[in-house]
């Protein structure tokens, strides 16, 4: 409230403690008292009237009714992720289906990068549909024995 702590409203009821008196201190906390209950009563009242003017209630317990730990960001990022039905994308960019054109079945990792800065990606981090995966996994209709030497040959 203010930049007030209850430190600093301590040191103040000290302050006024001595200047105004031990004899006086309680007249003036009881007119302190009266303007706080003075001051509610005129925000309440112009609380309803506000209310009743706008057709909005703007009463607490309006606000209490909802569930605002469905904004919190940590819960909508893991909802996020959870979800399932992920649209994935259909087109990818230029580079992506040149990088798959290099990639042979059984291949582990894909290249990509500058060639002063490379990024080795693992393969089976990319997503299903990507290019780059379909590419790399090993053709079925090829027979285990002619796997194995296409692998020595490499």
């Amino acid at each position: 409230m203010f930049g007030l702590t209850f430190e600093k409203l301590f040191l103040v009821a000290i302050i006024a403690g001595f200047v105004l008196g031990p004899s006086r201190l309680p007249g003036y906390a009881h007119r302190l008292g009266q303007a706080v209950r003075t001051l509610r009563s005129f925000v309440d009242s112009t609380r309803t009237a506000a209310e009743e003017e706008m057709g909005v209630p703007l009463r607490r317990s309006e606000w209490e009714t909802l569930d605002l730990r469905q904004y919190d960001p940590r819960r909508i990022v893991t909802d996020a992720l959870r979800e399932t039905d992920v649209v994935h994308r259909t087109v990818w960019p230029d580079e992506v289906v040149a990088e798959a054109d290099r990639v042979r079945p059984g291949q582990k990792y894909v290249i990509t990068g500058a060639a002063s800065h490379p990024r080795r990606i693992l393969i089976d981090s990319l997503l299903e549909n990507d290019p780059r995966r379909i590419a790399a996994r090993e053709l079925p209709h090829v027979a285990p024995g002619l796997r194995a030497r296409k692998k020595d040959n490499m």
